[in-house]
């Protein structure tokens, strides 16, 4: 019988291969008794080498699609989880850039506070009867995550190890994480749990209304896409110090009349840079063009 979750979230690491991690995925949603879920995934930037020759636009360009095909990936682990009777509404993403994929995912549940997590122990040509884990990034997560995750290592939908979480919610995991300085600006994008918008591809369903007014597309915007100062939709997102994301305009009047603390938290910030959030600034602007009626 599978373990009832009750309303926690479990996470479910997923790659681009969806055929790579969809067992791992279907083993989740027929073991584990799953009411919400949240798909996470790491994508590794394209940081092509000075001398390559490419302009500014074909690494833009190249960014763009390897974004695209992380997103089209998701929406078809969406599906696999809408067969399987879990509700879509219930179907979270966590789209992260980073270098180190296992690096990332430990950040992650350490932001978010993650008590469940399935991910991959090795990739699928190397399982076999007895096998350990053999992903570098699997072992890693082992190795690094707080005690208060359990975590389900699969491979090719085998049940391969199980670590057991002891829900220590203490101070000493949390210090693992270091203060934002430590990491990378490009990690800062770690911290921004984007939601899943709407497949355009999925088609009409004739029982749900899709008719919208200017104050219900503004409902209906992920809350992740409004700065937390303004409550207005984000058109040009920025990742301060403290890892929350504010419209550029808005974090920078805060700043430059002498704040140097969060808004958010109201922690002292570690320093005054800020990072282009280009991932939610894309998805901003593709939802708002499927919204043309939303306005300021």
């Amino acid at each position: 019988m599978g373990e009832t979750l009750y309303s926690d979230v479990i996470y479910v690491a997923v790659n681009q291969c969806v055929p790579e991690s969809e067992l791992n995925l279907l083993w989740t949603l027929k073991t584990l008794r799953v009411k919400k879920l949240c798909l996470l995934q790491v994508l590794i930037p394209f940081s092509p080498n000075p001398s390559c020759g490419l302009s500014k636009s074909e690494i833009k360009a190249i960014q763009d699609s390897e974004l695209k095909t992380s997103y089209d990936s998701l929406y078809k682990y969406r599906d696999i989880c809408s067969n399987e009777g879990v509700n879509e509404k219930d179907v979270g993403i966590s789209l992260v850039s980073g270098y180190d994929v296992g690096e990332e995912i430990v950040k992650l549940i350490n932001q978010n506070n993650i008590k469940k997590l399935v991910m991959g122990a090795a990739a699928n040509p190397h399982y076999s009867r007895g096998m350990s884990i053999t992903s570098r990034k699997a072992e890693y997560v082992s190795q690094h995550a707080p005690t208060r995750c359990k975590i389900w290592f699969i491979c090719k939908g085998k049940l391969i190890k199980t670590r057991e979480g002891s829900f220590d919610l203490g101070s000493d995991s949390l210090k693992k994480l270091g203060t934002p300085t430590q990491h990378t600006s490009l990690s800062y994008l770690a911290m921004t749990v984007l939601p899943l918008r709407q497949n355009p591809n999925t088609g009409n369903n004739p029982d749900k209304d899709h008719s919208v007014n200017n104050e219900s597309d503004a409902d209906c915007a992920p809350e992740d896409y409004f700065c937390p100062i303004s409550k207005d939709i984000m058109r040009d997102p920025l990742v301060a110090a403290d890892g929350f994301t504010y419209e550029a305009k808005n974090i920078r009047y805060w700043l430059n009349v002498g704040n140097n603390t969060s808004p958010q938290t109201g922690a002292r910030l570690a320093h005054r840079d800020l990072t282009p959030n280009y991932t939610l600034r894309s998805l901003i602007m593709d939802w708002l063009q499927h919204h043309p009626n939303y306005k300021h």
